[in-house]
């Protein structure tokens, strides 16, 4: 095996495929317990808000995928492989922000 390949392998395999799988097993089986600090007492909507983190983590799965792929092509170079990474890796901050505000209880809520 050439070294692209292995590289590819390695990004499947070790960015890719774990992050599909988690935001699976958060988003549709509600393993909210996946979530790094859950605490069910601090949001108003638990299936939305994990629904909110889950997808996005596959996103971001499915994201390191398509680079992975684009770079063993040759349609980007190492840097912009780099660039795309780093882009893709903010992708559930916004949508833990939304999900935060949307069905995160307030002080006064308790």
């Amino acid at each position: 095996m050439d070294a692209l390949t292995v590289g590819l392998v390695i990004m499947i395999l070790s960015g890719a495929l774990p992050c599909v799988l988690l935001g699976y097993l958060i988003a549709v089986k509600q393993k909210r317990g996946l979530i790094a600090g859950w605490d069910e007492s601090k949001v108003s909507n638990p299936t939305a808000y994990a629904q909110w983190v889950g997808y996005s983590v596959m996103i971001l799965g499915i994201c390191i995928g398509i680079i992975g792929v684009a770079w063993y092509l040759g349609f980007v170079d190492e840097i912009g492989m780099t660039v795309l990474l780093v882009i893709a890796s903010i992708i559930p901050v916004p949508c833990l922000i939304i999900a935060s505000q949307k069905y995160g209880k307030t002080k006064h809520e308790s």
